[in-house]
């Protein structure tokens, strides 16, 4: 192999990386905690997140889950600060009752929590069927574990 090749894979290495980390990446969904919103097998472009951009309540994330040790797509609820009560009767969050349209199977899981600094809680949409904060030893997310925010579905 000439070095006129080890240059281009080397360039093209680099190229992959810069992207991945300052534009996006593809991840195909693999289970069905956030069906119907996702379904499992579907290709996501996620947008990726960098220090300092502005996550938002509602978000889809791809987070490096330490706990499942993969990376897993759930929606952020919680933010630094917010308290969160969830019941029968839904997710309320600052005292404030939430519209969720996107959740199925609400399940049965009731709980409170107050979202520390440097952390998020996430949830998935097929709340009966999600592996999300409510069940995890951990329930906060760290904010650093979020890899980036979906932007685009393609079945």
């Amino acid at each position: 192999m000439n070095w006129q090749w080890l240059v281009m894979l080397g360039a093209g290495g680099i190229a992959a990386f810069l992207f991945r980390r300052y534009v996006g990446f593809v991840i195909r969904v693999h289970a069905h905690s956030m069906w119907p919103t996702l379904r499992s097998g579907q290709l996501l472009f996620t947008r990726s997140i960098l220090h300092g951009h502005r996550i938002r309540h509602g978000d889809i994330a791809v987070v490096q889950s330490a706990e499942l040790g993969q990376r897993v797509v759930k929606r952020i609820l919680g933010l630094p600060g917010d308290r969160l009560v969830l019941d029968s009767g839904g997710l309320v969050r600052n005292g404030e009752q939430l519209t969720e349209p996107y959740v199925v199977h609400a399940g049965d899981t009731s709980g409170s929590w107050l979202v520390p600094e440097g952390h998020c809680f996430l949830l998935g949409d097929n709340r009966a069927a999600s592996s999300d904060s409510r069940s995890w030893k951990q329930s906060f997310t760290p904010l650093e574990a979020i890899l980036g925010r979906v932007r685009a579905r393609r079945l």
